[in-house]
């Protein structure tokens, strides 16, 4: 990339001299240009935004607009209602533009953020950033700190330590609040503190896996004692947290959402491996994305909600393949199972080259009470299989039974000499139906053992609008 100067945000506006602020009689000097020079003032020392955004097109990404494509400096312009605001000077044509932040307000920056932005963009893309400059970094408004690591992100490939510059005090504060909320409340009730709620935005954006979202969201819920939304945002959680680059994430503030998973944990049976493997996750500095927090989507759905997490809880089950498929005749088989907190997988593979993938959980008077709230009476658990022929994501749809919930999969071994299954993401809800993977539902509906299994699909897929890329993709399995 080219180590010029261009707009770090999306939005600029065109800059003027406004003149001295009224009733200021403090001489001020020129806006200060991130080279450490200064430009002089003319007519006045003061300016104000003018002008339309983007030069009349708010669609438009001031960061890639020809305009800026060369010639311009890095500054600090001092504004006529107060303040700072981070800007661009073409010192050829004596113009300039503030950058805008997500509300269109001028982007504070005072001269000495300024310039280590300019230092920053000289040496473009930085792969690291001078402690220096983290420590300024790390005073200046989240929204320069976001715009910087977000562009950073795009065109280079920053260190980990980079992204400690951004808003984690907010992070810290929600997760305490959190905590601290779920811990009183128990598996069913409880309300976040009171007083105006901790907003993160999206100033996390650029340390990728979107968690922080699902945790504004569970601090929503709390407020609202809402238990679907809190189940909801509880599964989020945990998913992204065990595919994030954690070692993006501030260890103190890693320790702190390692306790908040812990309560998560103890308040729901169901995603208690999910929220293990998350804290495990959390206790060290990945600097890449885990396999997790790359969803797998369905090619073609053309609904941007599906996602398919592929976490890694451990070794899966497995069993060796030493039946020819299709065999006929006998009785042997070979079985392995694992243990995933509250859910039991056995896989069972028999000689005549069926496999079947059977998950139970314990029902009692907790998980009934867990499986009403929630997770509205349903429950679904995605599973991953190798050296099936009907393919290798499905769900496993959980009924209660009197003292187990169960659910199960019939279908047939491929040539692999190994077969595997094991549990491939947190638990899902009623909420959830309207995103889950079109495909990986009709392969499912095509491993039902009972006709029974089948009904209760086709009944829970009947809640969704006729016309659903879920409700029809499933048709004709």
């Amino acid at each position: 990339m080219s180590a010029v100067h261009r707009p770090l945000t999306t939005w600029v506006r065109d800059a003027r001299p406004s003149g001295t602020a009224p009733g200021d009689t403090t001489p001020i000097p020129g806006q200060v240009r991130g080279n450490g020079a200064t430009l002089p003032s003319a007519p006045g020392p003061f300016w104000a935004a003018h002008g339309p955004v983007n030069d009349g097109d708010e669609r438009a990404d001031a960061r890639s607009l020809d305009r800026f494509r060369t010639g311009w400096e890095r500054g600090s312009l001092p504004l006529a209602d107060g303040g700072h605001a981070l800007a661009l000077i073409e010192p050829a044509t004596g113009a300039a533009v503030v950058e805008l932040d997500d509300l269109g307000v001028p982007l504070p920056a005072d001269p000495a953020t300024a310039e280590v932005v300019a230092a920053i963009e000289r040496r473009w893309p930085a792969e690291r950033l001078e402690p220096a400059e983290q420590a300024l970094l790390t005073a200046a408004h989240p929204g320069l700190r976001y715009s910087l690591l977000d562009r950073l992100a795009a065109e280079g490939r920053p260190e980990p330590e980079c992204f400690h510059v951004l808003p984690w005090e907010r992070v810290d504060r929600l997760a305490d609040e959190v905590t601290a909320a779920l811990g009183a409340s128990g598996p069913a009730q409880g309300a976040a503190a009171a007083g105006r709620p901790v907003r993160l935005r999206h100033y996390f954006a650029p340390a990728g896996s979107r968690f922080t979202a699902a945790l504004e969201q569970l601090g929503s819920a709390l407020r609202a004692a809402d238990p679907r939304r809190r189940r909801v945002a509880t599964t989020a959680l945990c998913a992204r947290l065990a595919g994030a680059a954690t070692g993006r994430i501030p260890q103190p503030t890693r320790e702190r959402l390692i306790r908040l998973l812990d309560a998560v944990g103890r308040g729901d049976a169901f995603l208690y491996a999910t929220a293990a493997l998350a804290a495990e996750r959390l206790a060290g500095a990945f600097a890449a994305p885990g396999l997790g927090n790359a969803g797998v989507g369905t090619a073609g759905v053309g609904i941007a909600d599906v996602v398919w997490h592929r976490l890694d809880y451990g070794r899966p089950a497995t069993v060796r393949n030493r039946f020819a498929p299709l065999a006929s005749g006998g009785t042997d088989a070979a079985e392995d199972e694992v243990l995933r907190a509250a859910f039991s997988l056995t896989l069972t593979v028999q000689d005549d080259g069926r496999l079947y993938v059977a998950v139970s959980a314990p029902f009692d008077t907790a998980t009934a009470a867990l499986l009403a709230g929630g997770y509205d009476e349903v429950l679904l658990l995605p599973v991953h299989v190798t050296g099936a022929a009907e393919g290798s994501e499905l769900y496993v749809l959980l009924t209660p039974f009197s003292d187990s919930l169960s659910g199960d999969l019939a279908m047939t071994v491929a040539a692999e000499s190994e077969v595997t299954a094991d549990q491939a993401g947190p638990p899902l809800g009623l909420a959830d139906l309207p995103f889950l993977d079109p495909e990986a539902v009709r392969r499912t509906l095509a491993c039902q053992v009972r006709a029974s299994d089948r009904r209760r699909w086709r009944q829970l897929l009947d809640r969704l609008p006729a016309g659903h890329p879920v409700r029809r993709g499933s048709e004709g399995a």
